[in-house]
């Protein structure tokens, strides 16, 4: 009887129920992220969010009640998650500086990698011995990053936070809104022709190659010509593009440029007149925030498709 009541007593201990109503084993996590393991003995309960991306994951988990501050928010929100972000601190509309993160006491960071250097919020070597724990997006950080990576975040905050059953939804809701897509898409006999424009100076073209942006247009149905550089982001000239000659262009937009002023560019340089996608004018505008991973990668998917084949949606 008294082993039996000592290990009923145990078995309660080591289970919690957490705030997706499953229960999940406490004690450590360990998550290896950045090329070091992260141990995480207790869930985070003042989180800073540092990109929308993160934002709106952290939503998406119903984790809103954990977020102390976020920044660099590239966007509107998705709409079913205004209302709650609407009640979140914003610290910064860019990086926020160590004082303005120190001073809501916070205990995990989450975003890009670029965040964590000196200039900004410091390294994550530098954070861990203030007790401050962080998480660094795999797509911000890996070259030749696919909707795998996004997966993985996905898993892993869910792991961190012990919402590992609504992770695992989230993520079957992706994969749902991609294969949708493919059941349309599996009948195209030659995928339409796809170039990444970033920027240009000069003679100097930045272009997608091998990057998280290629795979969404892989499985929107689309070839991403300059898919195979080693690089995610490589430099090209006008020349070797002509020679490629892309049927549809996807331009990133930025805040600092003007997306139709990119388009009247393209559009009146003479040697890109036999370009196909100049020549019919196909271009599609690609926001940061669907670029990048995260809860919007099915839509994004979607999206990217009805502009590449919108007989197959009609």
């Amino acid at each position: 009887m008294l082993i039996m009541v000592s290990f009923l007593f145990t078995g309660c201990i080591n289970k919690q129920v957490t705030n997706d109503g499953s229960k999940e084993q406490q004690g450590r996590v360990m998550i290896n992220n950045h090329k070091r393991v992260i141990e995480f003995v207790n869930v985070p309960q003042r989180v800073v969010t540092l990109n929308q991306h993160a934002t709106e994951i952290m939503l998406a988990l119903g984790l809103s009640d954990k977020i102390v501050g976020a920044a660099h928010m590239d966007g509107e929100i998705q709409p079913e998650y205004k209302e709650q972000y609407n009640k979140i601190l914003v610290l910064s509309d860019t990086y926020p500086s160590k004082d303005t993160l120190l001073a809501v006491k916070p205990d995990f960071i989450y975003g890009y990698n670029d965040a964590f250097e000196d200039k900004w919020i410091g390294t994550a070597d530098v954070l861990e011995k203030q007790n401050i724990k962080s998480y660094i997006t795999q797509g911000g950080l890996k070259e030749h990053a696919t909707v795998q990576e996004v997966y993985n975040d996905i898993n892993n905050i869910g792991k961190i936070f012990h919402v590992e059953t609504k992770a695992q939804d989230l993520i079957k809701s992706i994969k749902n809104e991609i294969q949708q897509v493919k059941e349309k898409t599996d009948i195209i006999d030659k995928r339409v022709k796809i170039m990444v424009f970033d920027a240009a100076t000069g003679n100097q073209v930045l272009i997608a190659g091998r990057s998280l942006e290629s795979d969404l247009i892989r499985l929107a149905g689309g070839d991403n010509v300059f898919g195979h550089l080693e690089k995610s982001w490589e430099k090209t000239d006008w020349q070797e593009i002509i020679r490629r000659n892309p049927e549809v262009i996807v331009i990133n937009e930025h805040a600092a440029s003007s997306t139709q002023e990119t388009i009247q560019m393209l559009v009146k340089n003479p040697a890109l007149s036999e370009v196909e996608a100049i020549k019919k004018r196909r271009f599609v505008i690609f926001s940061f925030n669907d670029m990048n991973g995260g809860i919007r990668s099915g839509k994004t998917v979607q999206w990217l498709a009805k502009a590449f084949y919108p007989q197959l949606f009609q």
